[in-house]
């Protein structure tokens, strides 16, 4: 086996490591198809050594004044008290919490939520290295709508020892120091997706690097800073390159990147990545396409997010695909061509086993690990397929097109299916049956 197929195959077993450690996301957004949340206003304190979490949020939201209820994602967290203007009484069903409203006036509500709890999923507790950050689940560790279009304001305060650093979705407004514990405040002032809403907490080295307006910083705990500007070095390449496929600018100040623990996820302004990661760019240069798969969710993914999970490949197929366009770019097109030959081995193995479905799923509740694969490398591939019928000139006129249209919004599939009928002027009707649907 030559180095060249030797490189296609390393990259699809680390892929699919991804998606098996990816359990399943779950959707809420039938149960309030009238709410719509403003802003949480968090306030926690984890515990490493204990494994339990102790919070309380603030959540402003709008809901039709005829509810006399709404539901929150809750997790296995316990509830303590939750409290407002118009709140009647409260009660805690399995993973939902269920507020109960009085007769008011305006679409308007704020209530407050005291928690705490010792979370199974979404917050790990690493006791080995003396660390935590969270990962997937937001509602095991905090209170909110799980559903991904109910975008919102995110503001952090995080109570953490003084020896520790921590890492947030938005941008650190401030930090306060108070004996031996240090509170840093985060301020998300874009609106985003629950499920980008993160932190990490320990100890790190750090290295920075300044690009444009933009702070680069990088952490870990088992690489020197020299190493981490070398594994990241990549990193201010991808932002001017998706600032120019996108015609979007990317959105923050700062943009973090984290190698810790077992898991790979893209939050808003960070991105963790497995810990032994880097030692595969390190060995290798080029092996950079989870790093700007999880960099080109800052723009697809949580600015342009999908509705519901039913249509997850319009935020994961097009961070594949991505992460394969800019290795065109920057490594050349036999590269490319050897993650879209990855990505479509792996569609095909899901077909022979018969296992092949519309990219646009009746729910996404308990999806397989084919399922899983489907959306990722079926929909990477299809967006080939696509570059391939309209050409490279129609095709990233079309992707900056719908870009800039949908930016901040929540999308489905057939929006994307009309901006690239708008911008190329070409029906893809047919098209998108054979592939999509």
């Amino acid at each position: 086996m030559n180095l060249f197929k030797t490189k296609i195959l390393k990259k699809i077993v680390l892929v699919l490591t991804i998606l098996t450690l990816l359990s399943k996301y779950t959707e809420a957004g039938s149960k309030n198809s009238h709410l719509d949340v403003r802003s949480y206003y968090l306030t926690i304190e984890p515990s490493i050594t204990e494994g339990i979490i102790n919070g309380s949020v603030k959540i402003n939201f709008l809901v039709n004044c005829d509810a006399d209820s709404v539901i929150f994602n809750s997790g296995d967290l316990e509830i303590t008290n939750v409290s407002g203007e118009h709140v009647v009484g409260f009660k805690k069903i399995n993973n939902d919490l269920i507020v109960y409203l009085s007769k008011r006036d305006s679409l308007k509500n704020e209530i407050a939520i005291d928690y705490n709890g010792h979370p199974k999923k979404g917050l790990i507790f690493d006791h080995e290295h003396n660390q935590a950050y969270t990962i997937f689940f937001t509602s095991h560790w905090m209170i909110c709508n799980d559903s991904p279009e109910d975008k919102a304001l995110f503001h952090l305060n995080i109570t953490v020892p003084f020896d520790k650093t921590c890492i947030a979705s938005g941008v650190m407004v401030n930090k306060n120091q108070q004996n031996d514990k240090i509170t840093y405040i985060f301020q998300q002032n874009t609106e985003a997706p629950s499920y980008t809403y993160g932190f990490v907490i320990g100890k790190y080295n750090k290295a920075e690097k300044k690009h444009g307006k933009v702070l680069l910083k990088y952490y870990s705990q088992n690489y020197s800073s020299d190493e981490l500007m070398t594994v990241f070095q990549e990193t201010q390449n991808m932002i001017s390159f998706f600032e120019e496929k996108s015609g979007v600018e990317y959105f923050q100040s700062t943009y973090s990147q984290i190698l810790t623990g077992n898991n790979f996820q893209e939050m808003s302004g960070y991105s963790i990545l497995k810990d032994n990661y880097g030692k595969m760019v390190l060995q290798d240069s080029t092996e950079t396409n989870l790093i700007s798969h999880e960099l080109a969710h800052q723009w697809w993914g949580n600015q342009i997010t999908c509705k519901s999970f039913n249509h997850f490949w319009l935020n994961e197929g097009m961070a594949t695909f991505m992460s394969a366009a800019y290795n065109e770019y920057r490594f050349g097109k036999k590269v490319y061509l050897s993650n879209i030959e990855s990505y479509y081995k792996v569609y095909e193995g899901i077909k022979e086993q018969g296992n092949d479905r519309s990219l646009v799923f009746e729910d996404w509740l308990n999806p397989s690990k084919d399922d899983r694969n489907l959306v990722y490398f079926k929909g990477a591939y299809f967006l080939h397929l696509l570059k391939e019928k309209l050409g490279d000139e129609a095709f990233w006129k079309a992707i900056r097109f719908y870009s800039k249209k949908y930016c901040g919004k929540s999308v489905e599939t057939a929006d994307f299916q009309k901006a690239f009928e708008e911008s190329s002027s070409i029906n893809l009707e047919e098209f998108f049956n054979k592939w999509i649907y």
